[in-house]
């Protein structure tokens, strides 16, 4: 039964909400997740002991979930 399925993609692509029905998804901040990514790798070339980094991903919630 169609309603007995949910789909959830992940990135939320620019047609995701276009999509039929609009897709539920998955989205991260790619801007902190490159700025997490380079304070890193600068700390860690300093000599600097490599940190866990956690960055909460969103769920845009739409029909197909």
């Amino acid at each position: 039964m169609p309603g007995d399925v949910a789909v959830v993609g992940f990135d939320d692509v620019t047609d995701a909400a276009d999509y039929r029905p609009p897709l539920t998804t998955v989205r991260q901040d790619f801007d902190a997740l490159g700025e997490a990514a380079v304070a890193t790798l600068t700390a860690v070339i300093g000599g600097e002991p490599a940190q866990g980094v956690t960055l909460m991903p969103g769920l845009v919630r739409r029909a197909s979930a």
